[in-house]
Parts: structure tokens; sequence; C-alpha cells
């Protein structure tokens, strides 16, 4: 297989499409999404982050190659930094919560029970979206507002749109095409289901942090 990465890409442009025209999104272009559904966003992303830095580190001792487990090593250490400084500039107080919201607990127990329970193919597949739809959403962002100049969360936006968070996600992509290429068909089916599943609980997360959701009882 060539291209596994672009031939599953367009079996999730829908869901891409979706995601950018989600009101979370689209008010966070404009500069108009309220700092409360913001810092609900913000908490819940270090809430899920705790745990995809494991997921990373655990699919990253898996790989084969030595260069493979080292970059997703850094990877999960890299994040834990970047979002530091993120959050530290947008994480106030008040909106600090210990309670992981439905859809971010399901996202982090399915992406456990993936990359625990099958192939390291499997398991990269599953971690991808997380990459390459933040870096796609940055650059959608990023080539259609109009207010890089005054928006309050331009830190953010660039971050995701940034030269060296695409260096990042063009590695992870590279490293899944090239496990891709000798997976049986039996695990490349499995990767497709796996990315598509957590391309979907991408908007599921913004769609829970617009919402600001919460358990139902």
């Amino acid at each position: 297989m060539s291209n596994w990465y672009e031939e599953v890409r367009e079996k999730t442009e829908p869901i891409f499409q979706a995601i950018v025209q989600h009101d979370f999104i689209k008010d966070l272009m404009a500069g108009t999404l309220s700092k409360e559904v913001f810092g609900f966003y913000v908490n819940q992303d270090t809430l899920y982050l705790s745990e995809y830095t494991k997921v990373l580190s655990q699919v990253g001792i898996k790989c084969h190659e030595a260069e493979e487990t080292q970059f997703y090593l850094e990877s999960a250490t890299g994040i834990i930094e970047v979002e530091k400084a993120l959050h530290t500039l947008f994480l106030e107080k008040e909106y600090l919560s210990s309670e992981v919201s439905p859809t971010c607990e399901l996202y982090n127990s399915y992406m456990s029970r993936i990359v625990n329970n099958y192939s390291v193919e499997v398991g990269l597949a599953a971690v991808l979206p997380c990459f390459s739809i933040y870096k796609e959403v940055g650059d959608y962002v990023l080539a259609n507002q109009t207010n890089k100049s005054d928006n309050p969360y331009q830190a953010w936006i660039d971050t995701y749109a940034g030269e060296e968070f695409a260096t990042s996600v063009a590695k992870a992509i590279e490293i899944t095409n090239r496990y891709a290429e000798t997976a049986s068909a039996e695990n490349l089916a499995l990767m497709q289901e796996v990315f598509l599943k957590t391309s979907k609980l991408e908007w599921m997360f913004w769609d829970s942090a617009f919402k600001q959701e919460k358990w139902a009882i």
C-alpha cells in the first residue's frame, strides 16, 4: 500500500468538514468563543492529554525501530511541555476540575483498549487523528481567519498551525504508512476502522466542550 494515510483521509473528509463547521471552531476562529466554553475545553484537554501521553508511550514501545520508539516517546514529553505552556496561558483556576467528561473518558478508554489489545499498526492508526486533525484544523483556521492581531485564542491557533507541529504530524503519518505497507488485510481493515472512530471522537470532543458536557446522573 503506497499511501495508506491518503486513502483513509479521503474517507474522513465529511468528518473534517463537520469539525470545521462546528460552532466551537467557527467561534474560535472569530474570537467570539466564550471564556467558559474554552476554559472547559482546556481543562478537559488537560485530562485527555495526561492519558494520551501514556498511550503514545505504549504504542512507541511496541514499534520495531528505535527511532520510531524515540519519536513517540519524545512526542509524549513534548506534548506535556507545549500543553503546559498553553494551559498556563488559558486555563484559569475557576475552570479547573478533576472530573473527566463522558466523551473524554470514552476517547481515552477507547485508545487505551486499542493500543493494549491490538497490533502496533492498529495502535498507530488509533492515535494518529489527534496529530493530523489538529494540524488540519490549525491550518484551516489560520488560512480563513481575518483577526490574527486581536483573536484572544491566537496562541492556540498558532501552535497547531506551526511548523514544529507540522513536522511531528508528517513523521507520525510516515511511520503509520510504513507499518501499513506490511500489514495484513485484517489489520488494514482494523486500521481504517479505528482511524475513523478516533476521527469521530475528535468531533465529539469539541462538541462536548461546546456543550460543557456533564454526566447525566
